[in-house]
């Protein structure tokens, strides 16, 4: 099943799809306020003589949305039909503004999941946000699940709006999408008392040696994740992608440990993405895609003998129905590090280029595990690049542009926090790739 791209009709060769459209689902990625050929439009300054009147988040927003709105309409999609928005921003304080005027373009009463992080830099440096999205083609059914619960409370984002900014789920296409959930909110509604989660101690400023936080944080997530699948009539045996962002990469060892609890054979594949947390005092947000129990499909995990074991035990990839996610990558054999054939020779440091070599690495993995879930490279639906340094960008996207030529997907680019989990890699991918029906 072929993958159809939406390119910029200017763009110069090998800059990436604007979409990519595989079976019921239309996908958006790198949103940035410019266009691929004249840059930053003039949209985006305030208009002279008016400095005080509009914010620059507000303008670039609706630069993007301008852009998505129209690229999902060609594709066969609308942007009222989004079931997942991820949005990295570089300027916390700029949050506000950005989810207030999500409702000039998103379907109010029923708003798409979300999951908004910090980075410190997009692919454009005078820029502050970039985005993505996941739209469900025009025709199948799109329903969203938002209602209180005692076992579900709703964010806190719906009081402090007056209205839902993003749901807790929506579904269609056969998936299920989540939004991305800290302990946050679920403290603050009271979750923490249930019968079920009652063992979980939360922090107490009194007592701050007294727990490891981090798998506090990551029980007391999933055990909500596990009480809002299950009103889908879903579980976490469905889950087949989670996105998991944290603030510290010392924390995977504690947040594998409380992962392994509850997805003790392998669980979905994952991708960690080192990233800074709306909320305050937060070290980890997961958000999930799930396999839909009344859809038509089943899912498969999916592990290539050409590829190490990676260190959290998930699966390379999960595959579900045509659609395979990946396991975020870096350039490791994941025993001793970076992988040797990753790195410059040692005694010639300038005739290598590291970021190049990782990617190349990274790629042709990435190959072999799409060939184990019966696709390949050319069907990628959505790359997500996350760099250590921007800088590394350009030789990065070089290694692919040999192999892909402008056939690139969508894909969303941005700088890392902190780190990336293995020491010395420095770029991680997480790519979503579409196979034939079987």
């Amino acid at each position: 099943m072929p993958v159809e791209y939406q390119f910029h009709p200017d763009a110069p060769a090998g800059v990436p799809a604007i979409t990519a459209t595989g079976k019921d689902f239309v996908v958006f990625a790198g949103g940035l306020a410019a266009d691929p050929v004249t840059g930053i439009p003039e949209a985006v300054n305030p208009l002279a003589n008016y400095p005080y009147h509009g914010t620059h988040i507000d303008r670039q927003l609706r630069v993007i949305y301008g852009q998505m709105s129209d690229a999902l309409s060609k594709a066969g999609s609308d942007i009222k039909r989004t079931m997942k928005i991820n949005s990295f921003h570089t300027v916390p304080t700029e949050t506000d503004t950005a989810l207030g005027m999500r409702r000039d373009y998103f379907d109010i009463s029923e708003p798409p999941p979300s999951t908004l992080v910090f980075v410190p830099e997009v692919a454009s440096p005078r820029l502050t946000v970039t985005n993505d999205v996941i739209a469900l083609k025009n025709g199948p059914e799109r329903t969203v699940l938002h209602q209180e619960q005692t076992a579900t409370p709703l964010p806190v984002h719906d009081s402090i709006y007056g209205r839902p900014i993003f749901t807790q789920a929506a579904t269609g296409g056969g998936l299920i999408f989540t939004s991305g959930l800290t302990t946050a909110a679920l403290l603050l509604r009271g979750f923490h008392e249930l019968p079920e989660v009652r063992g979980l101690l939360p922090r107490h400023t009194d007592f701050p040696y007294r727990l490891w936080e981090i798998k506090f944080q990551t029980r007391l997530v999933l055990a909500f994740l596990t009480n809002l699948l299950g009103r889908l009539n879903a579980s976490l045996s469905d889950v087949v992608k989670a996105e998991i962002h944290m603030s510290d990469a010392s924390d995977i060892a504690g947040m594998n440990e409380a992962w392994h609890e509850l997805f003790p054979d392998g669980g979905p594949a994952r991708t960690i993405y080192p990233s800074d947390l709306a909320p305050t005092n937060q070290n980890i947000e997961v958000e999930f895609i799930v396999n839909d129990p009344k859809g038509p499909y089943h899912r498969e995990a999916v592990n290539s003998r050409l590829v190490p074991s990676l260190p959290g035990g998930e699966p390379h990839a999960v595959r579900v129905g045509p659609y395979v996610f990946l396991s975020g990558l870096e350039a490791s054999d994941y025993e001793t590090g970076v992988a040797p054939e990753a790195n410059p020779k040692p005694g010639l440091p300038n005739h290598g280029s590291s970021p190049k070599l990782q990617a190349t690495f990274i790629r042709n993995r990435i190959q072999t595990i799409c060939e184990e879930a019966g696709t390949d490279i050319h069907s990628l639906m959505r790359r997500r690049v996350f760099h250590t340094d921007l800088a590394d960008a350009g030789p990065a996207e070089d290694a692919w542009l040999e192999d892909l030529g402008p056939g690139l997907a969508p894909t969303t680019i941005f700088k890392t926090t902190n780190p990336l989990g293995v020491p010395g890699c420095v770029v991680g991918y997480d790519v979503m790739a579409l196979a034939d029906e079987q």
